[in-house]
């Protein structure tokens, strides 16, 4: 199946975001406070057209960010030395669908076209599958930290991918 992948939609890119996020507090999985998933929240100079939705057809399926910089998660990394992938989710009717790997493709491809051949991203560390799953797919744990952002605190487990 192909997908097509816009940065100029952020209500999709919301609307994706808060039903994934809804979904993980039904089923007891809660990853991000909802009412954190507003637009002060998740847009600024950092994330300005980084914010993405995976599209099947004409119809949303998941959302992701990449950015260049990010003195909050990564501030011991030079800006445009790496990208950093936050905020994926695939709504559930995708689930188990393997849109992972496009996302991903997708974000190295990004990254080449800028002369970077590494991919960071974080996860909490109490979620374990999630880890072993960013290790299938070919990401590398780094180092543990504990970040606080939007009145959450996280203890995460770092991952890179080089390529």
């Amino acid at each position: 199946m192909s997908y097509t992948f816009r940065n100029d939609r952020p209500d999709d890119f919301l609307n994706v975001l808060r039903e994934v996020g809804q979904w993980l507090v039904d089923n007891g999985q809660e990853m991000w406070e909802l009412e954190t998933l507003t637009p002060g929240n998740l847009f600024d100079k950092y994330t300005q057209g980084n914010c993405y939705v995976m599209y099947s057809g004409d119809t949303p399926a998941g959302t992701f960010i990449l950015q260049w910089e990010d003195p909050l998660y990564y501030a011991d990394v030079p800006p445009g030395t790496a990208g950093f992938i936050h905020k994926v989710a695939v709504r559930r009717q995708f689930a188990g669908q393997g849109l992972f790997q496009p996302m991903l493709d997708f974000c190295k491809q990004r990254c080449v076209e800028r002369g970077i051949r590494e991919i960071q991203l974080e996860t909490d560390v109490t979620r374990p599958a999630l880890m072993r799953f960013y290790e299938r797919n070919g990401f590398t744990p780094t180092y543990l930290k504990t970040i606080e952002e939007f009145g959450q605190t996280f203890d995460c487990q770092y991952y890179v991918l080089r390529f």
